[in-house]
């Protein structure tokens, strides 16, 4: 026997041992996948990069190889008992990383209780336009802000010995005709604005998993594109993870040539015949398909995927819940509250009506994959009366016609039983969207459904204290907002939004949260208004594609505003937005000042650090986020009026003051040239913007970039 047959011998021998050993403790660890590859049949390899049973790796028991579990997503797992979480949007609007890794963290403890491996989760992909049916599975418009909170939901899952999946890669901004719009984009956009969450994913979070998207990007499909796979991630970025495609989103074997890994949910086109026909055409496509299994195993390797199968966890649902609250608390947003009519003065209102579409029947979660069941749901009209004083009235009014989007109003009766609405301190006006209006597969309308327009304008005749909640996954058009005293975003809230809402509504909680979008106060005023075709922006439309596996014609989408996106777009055009990016009202006052840095100018091998000093000027404790916006003050390329690069969220007690420190670094200040092929930074002066929204810039400081 050679030296090489002995060497196989032994590490058979090993195998085969350590399978008896995993046996016998539930776990399999392999301190070397790369032999393993070298034990596997073509028959194995090629079965191995496929799907098996809809969401499952394929186990080899001859190799002792398990088989993995994935599940989605985003804001919780499936299948079974699992807490809602907060929709990402509202995660992002928290501008608090470390509770959403907190919070992510919570849902890798519930997936190993269910024997899940690989969460397919977050979703990153760019907040373009209002109507995208899964906006809410997305972390907004900026790049930086979704990347930070894109890097702690990563590390939260990962640290858990759970994979995370980053998705879908890449500029899937709309749902609606998904599989044959084409997003046109050229390379400076891709990079400042599409790229960097995924970048991040996997250069500062080490992601194990990236997803492909279901769209073309400039004509080819992202699961087919060796550009996004091969030359961006697995070459540019150093990913030596895993590369999955979304479910049923490959129509040709051109998938594994571009350097796809793992075809989901079964074998279509990276099947046993057709790898082997490109086998038999050129051996070096076996190499190719020995790199697709060994990543498979590595990255399920070292995540601790073969140490933990079957984990026996137990799950602290209370604890749970009690974070799923925090993440709403901090994530709803007050966007107006005129006569400062919240929190609700209890010395002073006795009696609340509450009504809308949303009141008693709170959707928690917009629709589609990223919907978990949740085991437990408090909705806005409970949570509120569980945190009202004892003897403090809040009545309930099933208005007729509100509950059905589409339904006919008899509007001589519902206009009678409105006129409730009157004998009451106050209204609370529950709006918006729900898992069945705003989800996966299609894109929504702009506007609120007519009848819920119809009801806040007759409300806001009878009533002038009137509060108006919203759940949507974006903006919405708000022709009524002069109309209304007080107006709560509170996105898509988890399974106990509701008592969340309740503590803000009667002061219990100070409300935190930010807005990581643009709200436009027209459709007109979006970025991609010429672009975006907004007549199949209602649910449920029926797609023009095709079949599956079918040939499809591709409708191309320019994306003609480039960099010019969100608070962008708006800055460079001087439109006034009906509420700008980061913008979100608190119960008490925040004040910025005493800006300074420790020097003036800085060059390639040094930072410089800020400091300034925040006090809270009125007279209750509350968070505030300070935001750091940086201008670039003469660019040979256009640049944006400001980009945001920083930020903190501090928590102060009434007269409280606390230093706050940031550092700017050289990535700060660069922005990536597409004659160079690579990021810049140009000698120069910049501004230093400090803030607590993109509107609302209160300190400045210049400073100067000095080459060598």
């Amino acid at each position: 026997m050679n030296l090489r047959m002995m060497t196989k011998a032994i590490f058979i021998l090993l195998v085969f041992l350590n399978t008896l050993s995993g046996i016998a403790q539930n776990t399999t660890f392999f301190s070397n996948t790369d032999s393993l590859v070298s034990l596997m049949t073509l028959e194995e390899k090629i079965t191995f990069i496929s799907g098996y049973k809809n969401f499952n790796i394929k186990g080899l028991k001859r190799l002792g190889i398990p088989q993995i579990k994935m599940a989605d997503g985003p804001m919780g797992v499936k299948p079974g008992k699992a807490t809602a979480f907060p929709a990402s949007i509202c995660m992002s609007a928290t501008w608090n990383p470390g509770l959403i890794k907190e919070m992510s963290g919570a849902i890798a403890v519930e997936a190993t209780s269910k024997g899940v491996g690989i969460l397919l989760a977050p979703g990153v992909n760019m907040y373009r336009i209002p109507h995208c049916g899964r906006n809410f599975e997305y972390f907004g418009e900026d790049p930086f802000l979704t990347s930070r909170m894109t890097v702690s939901f990563i590390q939260g899952v990962q640290n858990k010995n759970i994979m995370a999946t980053v998705k879908h890669f890449v500029a899937n901004n709309q749902d609606y005709d998904r599989h044959r719009v084409s997003s046109n984009v050229d390379e400076r956009t891709l990079h400042e604005i599409y790229f960097p969450a995924f970048k991040a994913a996997v250069q500062e979070a080490n992601v194990g998993a990236v997803m492909t998207s279901y769209n073309p990007l400039n004509g080819v499909y992202t699961s087919e594109s060796s550009y996004l796979i091969k030359e961006i991630l697995k070459e540019k970025w150093g990913f030596d993870g895993i590369v999955i495609s979304d479910w049923l989103s490959i129509y040709s074997t051109n998938a594994f040539k571009a350097g796809l890994d793992l075809e989901m949910p079964r074998p279509q086109f990276m099947t046993k015949d057709s790898v082997r026909a490109l086998i038999k055409a050129n051996a070096f496509y076996e190499e190719i398909l020995d790199d697709k299994v060994q990543r498979i195993l590595n990255t399920c390797n070292k995540t601790g995927l073969y140490k933990k199968l079957a984990a026996d966890v137990s799950v602290n649902w209370e604890k749970h819940k009690k974070i799923s609250k925090q993440v709403a608390r901090e994530g709803f947003v007050l966007l107006k509250n005129t006569d400062k009519l919240l929190p609700i003065n209890t010395d002073v209102f006795q009696r609340i009506l509450m009504l809308g579409p949303n009141a008693k029947y709170t959707p928690y979660s917009g629709g589609g994959a990223a919907m978990i069941e949740a085991y437990e749901m408090t909705s806005f009209l409970e949570g509120i009366k569980n945190n009202a004083p004892a003897d403090f009235k809040i009545d309930y009014l099933a208005a007729e016609g509100i509950y059905c989007p589409n339904s006919t109003i008899n509007l001589s009766r519902l206009k009678e039983e409105l006129k409730e609405a009157e004998k009451y301190d106050a209204v609370i006006l529950c709006l918006g969207f729900n898992s069945d209006t705003e989800g996966e597969g299609f894109d929504r309308p702009f506007e609120l459904p007519d009848n819920q327009q119809f009801l806040i304008n007759e409300v806001s005749k009878l009533q002038k204290n009137l509060i108006v909640t919203i759940n949507a996954g974006g903006g919405i058009n708000m022709p009524w907002i002069d109309n209304v005293k007080a107006l709560l975003y509170a996105w898509y809230p988890g399974q106990n939004g509701g008592n969340a809402l309740g503590e803000i509504i009667f002061g219990k909680i100070n409300p935190s949260g930010k807005l990581p979008i643009s709200i436009e106060k027209q459709w007109k005023d979006n970025a991609a208004y010429n672009s975006y075709d907004t007549t199949h922006a209602i649910p449920h439309a029926k797609p023009f594609y095709t079949l599956y596996g079918k040939p499809h014609s591709i409708k191309n989408l320019n994306y003609e505003e480039g960099i010019f996106t969100g608070y962008r777009h708006y800055d460079k055009n001087k439109i006034t937005p009906l509420f700008p990016f980061g913008f979100g009202l608190s119960y008490t006052t925040f004040q910025v000042s005493m800006l300074r840095t420790d020097k003036t100018s800085m060059s390639e091998n040094n930072n410089i650090n800020v400091e300034l000093l925040i006090e809270n000027t009125g007279e209750s404790a509350g968070y505030e986020t300070v935001q750091l916006y940086i201008r670039d003050v003469e660019s040979s390329l256009p640049r944006p009026v400001k980009e945001l690069k920083a930020f903190k969220k501090i928590f102060l007690k009434a007269g409280e003051q606390k230093r706050i420190h940031f550092t700017i670094d050289n990535k700060m200040l660069r922005f990536y040239h597409p004659d160079h092929k690579n990021w810049v930074i140009e000698e120069g002066e910049f501004m230093i913007l400090i803030g607590n929204s993109s509107n609302d810039i209160q300190l400045e400081q210049k400073i100067k970039y000095l080459k060598l």
